[in-house]
């Protein structure tokens, strides 16, 4: 008698390995932060769910705490925190990968080429093995020279009092934590303090964009000098992907600023400056330098904009992502011109994409109408903004609050912890398991029904 082995079914889906691994590194990374010698003094205990909550905040790059990081964690604790926001910046997905091939499985074709369109954009899966070792070189090199930069303008605060340990830590972790977009800070008083600092901000600020472009976007600017020496002659030096991305990123970051700025805010001596700083960071980062308690209503909704949207695929950044926004008002207008093709740049984007950027938009929408309702549960007493403007941050891994998340119930902390989990993993998890597969085509009577 003979056993066939079907080696379809034996196979992993590479959206499973993405799920074990953050359940992995949150839960280790969970009792690490829990443990005494990981907070500062012996008199302070850190509740169970409370690490929990920090250890999904900083492996989803969100930055929400519960907690003064300054004040709870010793270096110990500090240094799981950056392991943690290092794992989920660089991009899940890549480690999942690069560990198939370590332990010497193969990904299925169709799995594989799911990966690299949600890594890259593209679909030619020998990309991602190619990139890979560039993709870690770029990343490291701009967190380190980040880190220099950074090191450079702390030197007033540090220099004079001697604190080289702390100096060189805090260059090292605010780096990494403003490039995977996490906005996690190890000073007492968070930013304000640094407020006057130009230089570091700036950096902040450079290090947080270049974060939100995506693994693509910045290999191919890396790589984009060299290209254009070799061929002069062709008009397109980019692709249709970094485009998109360069275009709605400087597109979002211009209209928020000029409606932030022209809408103010209630601190004083709010300033251009200080819109650009709440756009930038209030995409995806969580950094902030005002309240945002102290922002009237209008500039609240331009905020919850921004960090719906979120950065680029394949990026450190949350959110529905630039490219889906753009394909969204692609479809607008193509439907207002009765045209059935989606067009951006002088192409027309593939029906699939336009569909998955629909479901991606609609599921996400869904999402956050439930989750403000259950916080609206949880929390009765809690102004609507609010509670709005948290559930948009924690799905959009930004990390922005309006001072309401040291206040949250145990079960508000429950549902902010579920919500960053699912905003991390859940376009990541989409991309996967959309995967092209045959299906039966029944055809059935075509129905209509009243619309509007």
């Amino acid at each position: 008698m003979t056993t066939r082995t079907h080696t379809s079914n034996n196979r992993v889906s590479p959206a499973f390995v993405v799920f074990l691994w953050f359940v992995v590194a949150i839960g280790v990374g969970t009792v690490l932060l829990w443990l005494p010698w990981a907070h500062t003094g012996p008199d302070i205990r850190l509740p169970f769910l409370d690490a929990l909550f920090t250890a999904v905040s900083a492996a989803c790059v969100t930055g929400l705490s519960v907690v003064n990081v300054h004040d709870t964690f010793s270096f110990f604790g500090q240094f799981i925190i950056f392991v943690l926001m290092e794992l989920g910046g660089m991009g899940i997905m890549t480690f999942a990968s690069y560990g198939f091939r370590l332990i010497g499985r193969r990904m299925s074709m169709e799995h594989h080429l799911a990966t690299a369109d949600a890594i890259y954009g593209s679909d030619a899966a020998n990309i991602f093995k190619k990139t890979f070792v560039q993709i870690l070189k770029v990343t490291l090199s701009i967190q380190a020279i980040g880190a220099v930069l950074l090191f450079i303008s702390l030197a007033p605060r540090h220099a004079a009092a001697g604190e080289y340990g702390l100096w060189v830590w805090s260059s090292l972790f605010h780096s990494v934590s403003a490039f995977c977009n996490s906005g996690f800070m190890i000073y007492q008083d968070d930013l304000q303090s640094l407020r006057q600092n130009i230089p570091f901000l700036v950096t902040l600020l450079t290090l947080v964009t270049l974060g939100g472009l995506g693994h693509m976007v910045l290999n191919e600017l890396y790589r984009l000098p060299g290209y254009i020496r070799n061929h002069t002659k062709k008009p397109k030096w980019i692709s249709l992907h970094t485009r998109v991305v360069l275009t709605m990123t400087a597109v979002m970051i211009l209209i928020g600023t000029l409606c932030i700025w022209a809408l103010g805010t209630k601190e004083e001596g709010s300033s251009l400056w200080h819109a650009i700083f709440e756009t930038i960071s209030g995409r995806t980062a969580g950094f902030s330098i005002i309240s945002q308690a102290g922002l009237p209503l209008p500039s609240i909704i331009v905020l919850c904009f921004v960090m719906f949207v979120g950065g680029s695929p394949g990026s450190c950044a949350g959110g529905i992502k630039t490219t889906s926004l753009a394909i969204w008002i692609g479809r607008i207008h193509a439907n207002l011109r009765n045209d059935t093709n989606v067009n951006l740049f002088g192409y027309t984007i593939a029906p699939d994409l336009v569909s998955r950027a629909r479901i991606l938009m609609a599921v996400t929408s869904v999402w956050l109408l439930a989750g403000v309702f259950i916080l609206a549960v949880i929390h009765p007493q809690e102004n609507l903004q609010t509670l709005i403007f948290e559930q948009i941050s924690a799905f959009g891994t930004v990390g922005l609050s309006m001072n309401f998340t040291p206040r949250l119930e145990s079960a508000g902390r429950v549902w902010i912890i579920i919500s960053m989990f699912v905003g991390r993993l859940g376009p990541l998890s989409i991309a996967l398991w959309m995967v092209p597969s045959k299906k039966v085509s029944i055809n059935r009577p075509i129905g209509r029904i009243m619309v509007g």
